[in-house]
């Protein structure tokens, strides 16, 4: 009978607290309690949303530095067309009139006399023993590896775009977890005041729901700080000078990665651009060799000329007289101060040089590869686990709130318990921005985009 009594009163006195919770208003002070509005960053503009495909489409269109690699390209498709002209010839005018004094000693005498000239030179390679085309067969393969090289910034554009896009998509959910922790202890403070009031809980309990909520605001403060700081590193990340803030149309949700670690290697040893830029300077240098060693070789010229010339030593000096010339020279090289053979030298080593760089290059691919296949993995699993901790820290909320309400709980208890969920919601947004960072890496690292 007397634990039927107890029940019932304790369930008289949970309705009344519940009926003052609903009519009393809370009286904390206005200016130590700041309030904040409930809605996400306040800057972002209405609008269609922002996928990550428009901002990965907007780096690779404004981005300097990979305007800058286009214009690496055409200059090397002009030193291309440079080399191609050796297959030309070389056609120039060449006019002048000059005028000269020879003395005669013997006979104690000087004659002065003019000289004019006009004509049209042409001068061309007939064959240099293939100098030419491996010039021009070098400058192709560097163009080749020039491209590989713009593919290189692209890619690692598109990395860093996809990054910044994530740390906005970090920042808003961190924003939001902050703002609901505030809104959790804005009615935690506002229960405590009422059970203060009429005198069920000490003012100790009263000072610790407001310091909590304080401790909130301030974390709220920092999360739009954060919101404006990941934006503006997208800003950049696009290369554009300014951009109106939308919101991210990605959700924090998983994307399975559809490839075992052996096809990510096979993949990445195909596809990646430094690997690619690397086997077309080894084309290269191969032929920069096969010319250094080809300048032991004879060339052979052809030159010829047109022109009108005329001098006043023996006739008068016009009317100008055609004069005309063909030619065919044998240049064959005999000694240059051993030239040639450090030419030779110099090519083979730089040859060895980049096939050690490209096997370092390729160490590099696989442990890129390896580290964020595992990284993925790893992050996977972390999402799950931290997915699991928040539900588990919603229902450990609930029920220390539910005793608190009845009397059965300390603050502390609360307190504890909603540091734990919002711990536990930032571990969350944190386990899948890792695991979305992981997969961006990974593709980049396999020489996708």
């Amino acid at each position: 009978m007397k634990r039927l009594m107890r029940q019932g009163l304790r369930l008289w006195e949970f309705c009344l607290l519940a009926s003052i919770l609903v009519l009393v208003p809370v009286t904390a002070n206005p200016a130590d309690v700041q309030t904040f509005p409930s809605q996400g960053t306040p800057s972002v503009q209405p609008g269609n949303v922002l996928t990550l495909e428009e901002v990965v489409r907007i780096a690779i269109e404004n981005h300097s530095s990979i305007k800058s690699a286009q214009f690496q390209i055409r200059a090397q498709d002009a030193v291309m067309h440079q080399q191609m002209a050796a297959y030309y010839p070389t056609i120039n005018y060449n006019s002048f009139y000059r005028t000269s004094n020879t003395i005669s000693t013997a006979l104690n005498t000087s004659k002065g006399f003019d000289t004019v000239s006009s004509a049209a030179n042409i001068t061309m390679t007939l064959y240099n023993f293939g100098k030419r085309e491996g010039l021009v067969q070098s400058a192709r393969d560097t163009l080749e590896a020039t491209q590989q090289a713009y593919n290189v910034t692209s890619n690692n554009i598109v990395l860093s775009a996809k990054q910044a896009y994530y740390g906005v998509l970090q920042a808003n959910a961190l924003l939001r977890v902050n703002e609901d922790t505030v809104k959790t202890r804005e009615v935690t403070l506002r229960q405590t005041q009422g059970f203060y009031d009429v005198g069920t809980r000490p003012k100790s309990d009263l000072t610790q729901a407001e310091a909590n909520l304080y401790i909130a605001q301030a974390n709220l403060i920092t999360a739009r700080s954060g919101v404006d700081v990941a934006w503006a590193a997208l800003i950049n990340a696009m290369g554009v000078d300014d951009f109106p803030r939308r919101p991210l149309a990605e959700e924090l949700e998983l994307t399975v990665f559809p490839m075992s670690l052996e096809q990510a290697k096979e993949t990445a040893f195909a596809a990646r651009p430094e690997l690619r830029q690397f086997d077309a300077l080894l084309k290269a240098q191969d032929q920069q060799i096969a010319v250094a060693r080809r300048g032991h070789l004879p060339d052979v010229l052809f030159t010829t000329s047109y022109g009108r010339q005329s001098s006043n030593v023996d006739a008068r000096l016009f009317p100008l007289r055609p004069s005309w010339l063909v030619q065919v020279n044998l240049n064959i090289p005999i000694f240059n101060g051993f030239q040639t053979t450090y030419e030779v030298q110099q090519a083979l080593f730089n040859y060895e040089s980049t096939k050690e760089q490209l096997r370092v290059q390729r160490q590099q691919v696989v442990l890129q590869v390896e580290q964020n296949y595992l990284n993925l993995a790893s992050t996977r699993d972390a999402v799950r686990a931290n997915d699991a901790a928040v539900k588990a820290a919603k229902e450990n909320l609930e029920l220390h709130e539910g005793r608190y309400q009845v009397g059965y709980a300390p603050i502390v208890e609360v307190t504890d318990a909603q540091t734990t969920l919002t711990t536990a919601q930032t571990n969350y947004v944190n386990a899948v921005i890792s695991y979305k960072l992981a997969l961006a890496q990974l593709v980049n690292a396999i020489g996708r985009q």
